[in-house]
């Protein structure tokens, strides 16, 4: 089983993409792991963040919203980390890039992504760029 972790900052009210496309449909990678958390201990710093397959995901975490696939958040007080959340949907495999959004008004999130190598098939490949795309091939 071969592991990957992707990490870095994205900014408040921004989306950050996670380039991971090698060109071969047949590998893919499944997110295992997303995590968010704050920059500080200050108090109100709570980032949201959701994990996508396409740039466009909406601004809210939408469970039926097929391009997210993770949801993150974090929330701190004056002194410690209070209290976290993370979801991650286990049918999903990525094959393009990943896109990282942060829904949070002022607050720059840290993220760790940690994902798996997997082989699929040519037809499984056609499937999921169907399903990456929402089934809306117009964009």
């Amino acid at each position: 089983m071969r592991r990957h972790t992707l990490r870095g900052r994205v900014e408040a009210l921004d989306t950050k993409r996670l380039i991971l496309d090698d060109g071969r449909l047949t590998h893919a990678m499944r997110v295992i792991r997303f995590e968010v958390w704050a920059r500080s201990l200050a108090s109100g710093e709570d980032p949201e963040c959701i994990l996508g397959l396409d740039y466009n995901m909406g601004n809210e975490m939408d469970a039926s919203n097929n391009v997210q696939i993770a949801w993150a958040s974090q929330t701190t007080s004056a002194t410690s980390r209070v209290m976290g959340f993370n979801a991650i949907d286990p049918n999903h495999v990525v094959i393009q890039d990943l896109w990282i959004q942060n829904i949070a008004n002022t607050e720059t999130a840290n993220y760790l992504v940690e994902l798996e190598a997997v082989e699929i098939s040519n037809d499984q490949a056609v499937l999921q760029l169907i399903k990456e795309r929402s089934q809306n091939v117009t964009r």
